[in-house]
């Protein structure tokens, strides 16, 4: 009897122990779950809370009393309720990222961890990343705000690129002109250097010409006068008149000088052409006649107009109206006439080599240069070619408006050499 008195105080002794053990553990549990920041809860299948610990009034506002009971989707914002309805359905272990409506309204990002058993309710833990989540969205808007600002400045450098390329390439135009502009430059000075040298003998035999022919016809005359007076000369005189055919000579002596004199004649008409074609000895901007320029331009290519072997002549037919002086340089202008009408002659020559002149036609090849009067405002220029079918194949017209103080010019090119872009406005600087 005393022994099992004995047996059950053990037991019952080792049974508080227990509970004071199993007491105690507890307290230290919930003293540990409680004491954690992130929050620790338990709710059953239908998703209402049975357990949370004091996180949860920490992170969200609400106390504990209020949450134990309900269901957790009452806190969820509307945006995600779907989700957390999704893994109650599914009942799987899972990590995600819900927001939460805070007691103040604000929203709050938490991390939902929970661990699902099939025969217990759910366990699961909180934890706040709303930090987090401003921090990537502070992010993710820098690094968007980035990206315009990068495409803006990649816009802004590649319109700048354009812009220099731009700038380049008028520069490299520029410096094209100046360089062709140095060359005609210097090309007009040796053209005005080799008239002036010229010029200076060709005056001194033309102005001797006339002197040369009033002594000849008083020789011829004085030769005449002896033979009627001495029809007999000695027989070494007749013998020598034989020799040298006298009779001859004073005939085609005058033929002769006045042969020269046309010559003479010619070579001032060049040399009066070189110069006014160079206008180095004159102002810049000077008034001038369109049509001396044009005159002019195609005497210093008339060797290009003749006939030779393996070409046809080429006519040059002249329509030219009623105009005013222009002011312009007339140097860079006679260059554009000079090229115009090298381009065309190019043209002719080209078709002449490729097609023979139709039956019946006299005049196969030929350049039209016509000038009119628009609105008294406007000088216009056309140079037309006409090839051998009679089909325009090369047209360059050009208007230039003339004023007191300043011209405007402008060029149109068509068909033939297409890559030569002779503009006025380049050319011929108002």
């Amino acid at each position: 009897m005393l022994e099992g008195n004995a047996n059950n105080e053990l037991h019952t002794q080792i049974q508080y122990r227990l509970i004071e053990k199993l007491t105690e553990s507890e307290r230290r549990y919930r003293e540990l779950v409680e004491n954690l920041r992130e929050i620790v809860f338990e709710c059953d299948r239908q998703g209402c809370v049975t357990f949370v610990n004091k996180a949860w009034t920490e992170t969200l506002g609400y106390a504990v009393s209020d949450v134990v009971g309900k269901r957790l989707d009452g806190f969820i914002d509307s945006t995600d309720v779907e989700v957390w309805q999704s893994l109650l359905e599914h009942q799987a272990d899972c990590c995600v990222e819900l927001r939460f409506c805070h007691q103040d309204g604000d929203i709050r990002w938490l991390e939902l961890s929970i661990r699902c058993d099939r025969h217990v309710n759910f366990f699961g833990s909180l934890i706040d990343i709303t930090e987090r989540k401003q921090s990537e969205t502070i992010l993710k808007q820098t690094n968007e705000d980035l990206e315009v600002r990068v495409q803006q400045r990649t816009s802004e450098l590649t319109k700048a690129n354009q812009e220099l390329a731009v700038m380049l390439q008028r520069l490299q135009q520029a410096q094209g002109q100046l360089i062709q502009q140095e060359k005609m430059s210097g090309l007009g000075q040796l053209v005005a250097g080799i008239a002036h040298e010229i010029n200076n003998p060709v005056n001194f035999i033309h102005g001797n010409i006339p002197h040369i022919q009033q002594y000849v016809q008083d020789l011829l005359g004085l030769m005449h006068k002896y033979q009627q007076h001495y029809p007999h000369p000695v027989a070494d005189i007749q013998v020598e008149a034989e020799t040298i055919d006298l009779d001859f000579i004073q005939k085609d002596l005058p033929k002769t000088l006045s042969s020269m004199e046309m010559g003479s004649n010619r070579i001032r008409e060049i040399v009066k052409s070189l110069r006014n074609f160079s206008r180095l000895d004159e102002a810049d901007i000077k008034s001038v006649d369109i049509h001396d320029g044009l005159d002019n331009t195609l005497i210093i290519l008339n060797h290009r107009l003749k006939a030779h072997a393996d070409k046809v002549k080429i006519h040059v037919i002249k329509d030219y109206a009623t105009l005013p002086t222009v002011e312009c340089y007339a140097g860079l202008l006679n260059q554009v006439f000079m090229n115009i009408l090298a381009n065309a002659i190019d043209a002719l020559e080209e078709q002449s080599q490729q097609t023979l002149p139709p039956i019946g036609i006299d005049n196969p090849s030929q350049i039209t240069l016509r000038t009119s009067l628009i609105n008294d405002q406007w000088i216009q220029i056309e140079i037309a070619e006409m090839a051998l079918e009679f089909l325009p194949i090369f047209r360059n017209t050009f208007s230039s408006r003339f004023s007191p103080q300043n011209v405007l010019a402008t060029a149109q090119e068509w068909d033939y050499l297409s890559a030569i872009k002779l503009s006025l406005n380049d050319m011929v600087e108002p």
